[in-house]
């Protein structure tokens, strides 16, 4: 009976403080626009051809993930819009890739049909929350790859990257193209950028991570020596 209820708000677009109606933003500045999507609730939307019982499951995924990322950052600084794609289509009038999702800077998360699950979003909400808290793409971008991806699985517990693997240098994981090039040849980089930011995180801990981000913040560069032991262990990779 509560299901139906909750079936029956999300139709109405009462639970969402929108309208459910699709909508259509043609005249929006937005490189991603959200026409064919509907609103589901605030900063939510989905294909218009999902059904009323997969948007209530997607609603619960949202709120799972959101839950992950403020259990794992202590609470919760970014209200990204999250656009979930029912079909190939949809994902490729946001300019989809073969990744099952994307994020982009703090604003979006962008799901395929294959990325409506708990661990994806959580992904992707974790790169979001990193970003938002770094305060600016001139900070965020001097992020290396293999930190901001290692910090994202690490969060959402992807139980695909939690295999040890023979690590490789994280110096041939910095930037974009060299992440795409390691992927393109089937090195394990998101087990190897886990493995690293985990073994760093377990010697320094939130407060350590939230020390890094403030030195970034003041302009420092990126550098992981709140912990000599922790900075020691990473380095060997």
């Amino acid at each position: 009976m509560r299901h139906l209820f909750l079936l029956l708000l999300i139709a109405s677009g009462i639970l969402a403080g929108c309208s459910s109606t699709p909508v259509h933003t043609a005249s929006s500045k937005s490189h991603h626009n959200k026409k064919g999507m509907s609103c589901i609730a605030p900063n939510v939307y989905v294909d218009s051809s999902m059904s009323m019982q997969q948007r209530q499951v997607f609603l619960q995924t949202v709120q799972q993930s959101r839950t992950e990322i403020a259990r794992f950052f202590g609470k919760v600084l970014s209200s990204p819009d999250i656009f979930a794609c029912a079909s190939k289509a949809c994902f490729r009038r946001f300019g989809g890739i073969p990744a099952r999702a994307k994020a982009i800077g703090d604003k979006k998360v962008i799901l395929s049909e294959r990325g409506l699950d708990k661990v994806t979003l959580t992904h992707e909400l974790a790169h979001v929350e990193l970003h938002k808290r770094l305060g600016s793409p001139h900070v965020w971008n001097k992020i290396p790859m293999w930190f901001d991806e290692g910090l994202a699985v690490m969060v959402c517990k992807d139980p695909r990257y939690y295999k040890e693997v023979q690590p490789m240098p994280l110096k041939k994981l910095v930037s974009q193209d060299q992440w795409v090039n390691a992927i393109r040849h089937n090195q394990p980089a998101y087990s190897v950028s886990r493995q690293a930011v985990e073994t760093w995180y377990k010697g320094v801990g939130t407060q350590g991570l939230r020390e890094m981000i403030g030195r970034m913040k003041q302009g420092k560069a990126f550098s992981l020596q709140s912990s000599g032991q922790a900075k020691l262990a990473v380095s060997r990779l």
